[in-house]
């Protein structure tokens, strides 16, 4: 087995299959694992840091098994309780929206009405929303997949205000998309999985260090421990194809055979080695697919203060009626005592999703941009001190309307490859969970393919059964986001 992609998709399936006895071998272009998630090293900085704030919650099940499978347990944190902490910037105003007593979708009701980022009128427009959301089964959610979730709104009676300061951070932060392209059927989808679920399903997690160090480092070691072979900064070139199938691939450091190819690559990477002279209608057909999907941009902004930005006990807020400063994170306080050493100052990450529109901004404009918002909502904070803007073209794919029939099944290509990165059919958006989950996908579609008993009618919903379990709220092996 082949399996070509070392980020969390790739690493994901490779671990699977390695653990029921397959001889796997991993193949990464670049210098580490990890993929788009990976950290990296700014010009200016001391350390390497994230490209951006990675976001992950309790919901996250596969994703925090593989993560319990890596021994990564102590790299992160998680909420006790769902809190999110709405910003009214130009008020200076934050309002909580906290989990209660009461089962979902009640679990946040008492906090709601209490809020003051919304109108009365809003929230209860808003809570006929929900029962809408929830009352929609599989078939009718998939039917609205040619709707945007915009409409799908104003269809639902929802305020201009709700869905500026609700509806659409919520799109943007989960699908990396502004609710005016985001698929009704995925945005529905992202709700009843987040809000409407469990009570602890959107607990929002941290990580505790650099991703490189907190996780990938981790999923090297595993792997080795697994006796999966990895090659790094090994860029697979082409496909070799002999008599339609594939029997292995071509690198710049040459040939590997191999029975299956397993395709873990991103979006663009992925359809250029399903194509070429010798590629069959089918494998055409998929890259076309993927093509029309394409992905959306994201921005990571990194500024750096002579002290904490945030009000004590407020890890995070959303920020209403910002378009390019939606989100702050305090990360120094995310971080572990003596994992902040390198930093210039008091690190505040601003995460800026569906940024496609921004990539031409200079730093300046953008720095410009957030020190307004600073200003405005915390004048007594710290001084800046520094600052740096880090770009990521083709970061997640894009559920925009009418995605839903582009998106392919493993097996779709032919010729002997199986497709497994977290564009493949499992309705989950961009994520590290979609990721882990398409990866455990094309695992498991190998296994029931060569009729391994347990895999026969397995559904990524369901543990992984070689793993440990998730991060379940009475589980005191993971750790809390205080």
């Amino acid at each position: 087995m082949v399996v070509i992609g070392g980020g969390i998709a790739g690493c994901s399936s490779a671990l699977a299959l390695a653990g029921r006895g397959v001889n796997v071998t991993l193949l990464e272009a670049s210098n580490r694992l990890g993929g788009r998630y990976g950290s990296v090293k700014i010009p200016g900085l001391e350390r390497q840091i994230d490209r951006t704030q990675n976001v992950f919650f309790r919901n996250f099940e596969r994703f925090l098994q593989l993560l319990a499978t890596c021994e990564s347990r102590e790299s992160v944190k998680l909420q006790k309780s769902t809190m999110l902490a709405f910003l009214e910037v130009d008020r200076g105003r934050i309002s909580k929206i906290e989990a209660g007593s009461l089962p979902p979708p009640n679990h946040l009701s008492a906090s709601f009405l209490n809020a003051n980022f919304l109108g009365l009128g809003d929230k209860f427009s808003m809570q006929k929303a929900v029962q809408t959301i929830q009352a929609t089964n599989e078939q009718q959610r998939r039917e609205l997949d040619d709707l945007s979730f915009l409409q799908w709104l104003e269809d639902n009676s929802q305020s201009k205000r709700s869905i500026s300061r609700f509806w659409n951070p919520i799109s943007k932060l989960a699908l990396n998309l502004d609710c005016s392209e985001a698929s009704a059927s995925s945005a529905i989808f992202l709700f009843k999985k987040a809000l409407l679920g469990n009570a602890s399903a959107f607990d929002v997690g941290c990580f505790t260090n650099d991703f490189t160090n907190a996780v990938s480092s981790n999923l090297r070691r595993t792997l080795a421990d697994s006796d999966v072979e990895v090659h790094l900064s090994t860029p697979v070139t082409s496909l070799f194809r002999d008599s339609g199938v594939v029997t292995g691939v071509n690198t710049k450091n040459g040939f590997h055979a191999a029975t299956v190819v397993i395709i873990c690559t991103p979006i663009s990477d992925t359809a250029r080695l399903l194509t070429g002279s010798s590629a069959s209608m089918a494998s055409h057909e998929v890259a076309e697919r993927l093509a029309k999907l394409g992905n959306t941009s994201q921005i990571g902004i990194h500024a750096f203060h002579e002290g904490p930005v945030l009000p004590e006990g407020i890890p995070f807020v959303i920020c209403c009626d910002e378009p390019l400063i939606q989100m702050l994170f305090d990360r120094s306080g995310e971080l572990d005592d003596g994992k902040r050493s390198g930093l210039p100052g008091h690190w505040i990450c601003c995460p800026v999703s569906y940024a496609d529109k921004y990539q031409e901004w200079d730093d300046e404009l953008i720095k410009t941009e957030y020190q307004r918002v600073i200003e405005i909502a915390f004048p007594e904070s710290p001084p800046l001190i520094d600052f740096h803007v880090v770009r990521i073209n083709r970061f997640a794919t894009a559920m925009r309307t009418g995605s839903q029939r582009d998106r392919p099944n493993p097996l779709d290509a032919g010729e002997g490859v199986i497709l497994g990165g977290d564009w493949i059919n499992i309705d989950w958006p961009s994520s590290l969970e979609a990721s882990t989950r398409a990866g455990l996908v094309a695992a498991a579609t190998y296994l029931r393919e060569n009729r391994v008993r347990d895999f026969s009618d397995w559904k990524h919903d369901e543990k992984w059964p070689d793993w440990p379990n998730s991060a379940k709220k009475e589980d005191e092996d993971w750790r809390i986001w205080e």
